[in-house]
C-alpha cells in the first residue's frame, strides 16, 4: 500500500500540467484571437502545428523514458530538467500585446514555436511522471487511488489558475470592463502560473526519487528493430487500441466544448471576469467529489463501466443550458442569478469529468500489466505517451476546431453578433454533446476488467 505522503509527492507534480491545461483549454484561442487580434485561422494553423509535433515526441520520449538505465532511474533524468522549457516559453507565449509591431504571419510563428516549446517541456515531465506512478503499484484499486490524487491536483491546480486570473488579473476597469479583454492582464497571469510549475515539478521530482530503487531496470540492449518489435507489441494491443481511441474522441469532443466556454460566456451570456469566477467555486467542489467517488465506484462497477457513466452523464448535463435558453427558462443575461443557474448542469458536467479522467488515468497501467504479460517488457513509457497525447488533444483539436469555428463565423478581435455568439453556442450546446456518443461505443468494447487484471497479475507472478 502506498503511503499519504508518497501519494502527496508524486500527485504535486501534476500541478504545472494542471496550469499549463487551464490556460491552453480555456485561454489560449482567447488570447491570440479576441485580445490580441491573431487572424482564428492562423491561430488554429499554430495549435494544429504544435498537435504535430506532440505526435512525434510523445511517443518517443515514452520510448526512450522506457529505455533509459541511469542512476536516477528510468524516468526522474527527464523530470528534473523539464521545469526549465516548461517556464521559458509558457512566459513567452503569452507575452504579445495589440500594440506590437508584427505581421499575423510572425504572429503565428510565435505562437506556434512557443506553444510547441512548451509542450515539449511538459512531455519531459508528463510522459515519464505517469509511467511512473503506474508501475510504483500494480494492485487494481490502490492504482486509482494514486491516480485519483494525482487528477485531484491538477484539476485544483487549474480551477485555482483560473481563479486567480477571473478575481485578480481578470478585474474590470472603466477601459476593460470584461477585464478578460485586457492585454496586460495576461503575462502577470502567466509569470505567476510559471512560478508554481516549476516549483511543483522540482517537488515531485526530488522528493520520489528514493523510490527509484523499487522500479524495475532495463537490461536489453536497445536496438531499432528490437524498439519496433516491443512497439508493435504494446500499440497492437486490442486493450489499448480502444482504450485510446474512445479517449481521443473524448478528448475532441470535450476540448470543444471547452474552448468555446470563455467566447459564450463572454459574448452570450454577457458575463464579467467576477461573475464566471463563480463558476470556479464549482469545480473546487467538484473535483473533491471526484476524487471521493470514483475509488468507490471503481470498487464497485469497474472502471470501464465507471467511465461509460461518466461520459453518459456529461453528454446528457451538456445541452441543458441550451435547451433552457430556447424555452425561455434562463435568467437575464449579464445577471448573478443566471450565474447561479448556469451552476446546476455544471455540478454534474465537472464531477463526472474530472472522475471520468480519474478512471482513465488509473487504466492505462493496467493495459501495460497485460503488455508486459504479452512482450515481457515494462512500457508504461510508450503506454502513457497516448495519454499525455491525448490530453493535449483535449487542448489542441478543441482550441483548432473552435477556432475554425470562429473564422467560418467570421468572429475576429470585435464584439461579434448575437447570431455569430448564438452559433457557437449552437456548437457547444448541442453538436458537442452529441460527439459524445462515439467514445461511448469505444469504451462499450472495452474489456479488461478487474477479473482479467487479477489473472493476469496472477500469471505475471508465476512468470517471475
Amino acid at each position: 500500500m502506498l503511503t499519504n505522503q508518497f501519494k502527496f509527492q508524486y500527485s504535486v507534480g501534476a500541478i504545472a500540467n494542471g496550469i499549463k491545461s487551464d490556460m491552453f483549454t480555456f485561454f489560449l484561442l482567447f488570447f491570440y484571437s479576441r485580445v490580441i487580434g491573431l487572424d482564428p485561422l492562423l491561430a488554429s494553423l499554430a495549435i494544429g502545428a504544435a498537435l504535430i509535433v506532440d505526435s512525434i515526441t510523445d511517443p518517443l520520449m515514452g520510448t526512450i523514458s522506457d529505455r533509459t538505465n541511469t542512476k536516477l532511474g528510468r524516468r526522474h533524468p527527464y523530470m528534473l530538467v523539464s521545469f526549465i522549457p516548461v517556464s521559458i516559453f509558457y512566459i513567452l507565449l503569452f507575452t504579445p500585446k495589440p500594440d506590437w509591431d508584427i505581421t499575423q504571419n510572425q504572429l503565428f510563428w510565435w505562437m506556434f514555436v512557443c506553444a510547441s516549446f512548451t509542450r515539449i517541456g511538459m512531455t519531459l515531465f508528463e510522459v515519464p511522471h505517469r509511467s511512473f506512478g503506474a508501475e510504483i503499484t500494480k494492485d487494481y484499486i490502490e492504482r486509482t487511488k494514486l491516480f485519483s490524487w494525482r487528477e485531484m491536483f491538477a484539476w485544483v491546480a487549474g480551477i485555482s489558475n483560473a481563479f486567480l486570473a477571473y478575481n485578480i488579473f481578470f478585474r474590470s476597469t472603466p477601459e476593460y470592463p470584461y477585464g478578460q479583454l485586457n492585454p496586460e492582464a495576461y503575462f502577470p497571469l502567466a509569470l505567476t502560473g510559471a512560478i508554481f510549475m516549476v516549483l511543483s515539478l522540482l517537488y515531485s521530482s526530488i522528493t520520489t526519487t528514493y523510490k527509484i530503487e523499487n522500479l524495475s531496470k532495463w537490461t536489453e540492449a536497445v536496438t531499432l528493430n528490437q524498439i519496433i518489435k516491443e512497439l508493435k507489441i504494446a500499440i497492437s494491443n486490442k486493450s489499448f487500441i480502444l482504450f485510446f481511441l474512445g479517449s481521443l474522441t473524448l478528448s475532441i469532443s470535450w476540448g470543444l466544448l471547452n474552448s468555446l466556454t470563455l467566447f459564450i460566456n463572454t459574448d452570450f451570456w454577457g458575463l464579467n471576469g467576477s461573475q464566471i469566477g463563480i463558476f470556479l467555486y464549482i469545480y473546487f467542489g467538484a473535483a473533491f467529489l471526484a476524487f471521493y467517488i470514483t475509488p468507490k465506484f471503481v470498487a464497485i462497477i469497474g472502471k470501464r463501466n465507471f467511465v461509460l457513466l461518466c461520459v453518459l452523464g456529461v453528454a446528457l448535463s451538456a445541452p441543458i443550458a441550451f435547451i433552457s435558453y430556447n424555452l425561455g427558462l434562463t435568467p437575464e443575461k449579464g445577471t448573478t442569478t443566471l450565474v447561479l443557474f448556469l451552476c446546476v448542469p455544471l455540478i454534474f458536467i465537472s464531477t463526472l469529468s474530472i472522475a471520468g479522467n480519474m478512471a482513465r488515468d488509473a487504466m492505462i497501467g493496467d493495459i501495460a500489466d497485460e503488455v508486459d504479460l504479452q512482450s515481457g517488457r515494462r512500457q508504461e513509457g510508450v503506454l502513457y505517451s497516448a495519454v499525455s497525447f491525448v490530453q493535449k488533444v483535449n487542448t489542441a483539436i478543441g482550441s483548432l476546431t473552435g477556432g475554425l469555428t470562429l473564422w467560418v463565423l467570421n468572429i475576429t478581435a470585435e464584439t461579434p453578433t448575437y447570431d455569430q455568439a448564438y452559433s457557437l453556442f449552437f456548437v457547444q450546446g448541442v453538436i458537442g454533446p452529441i460527439l459524445l456518443i462515439i467514445p461511448i461505443l469505444f469504451f462499450y468494447f472495452y474489456s479488461l476488467d478487474k477479473k482479467r487484471h487479477s489473472e493476469i497479475l496472477r500469471q505475471l507472478k508465476e512468470r517471475s
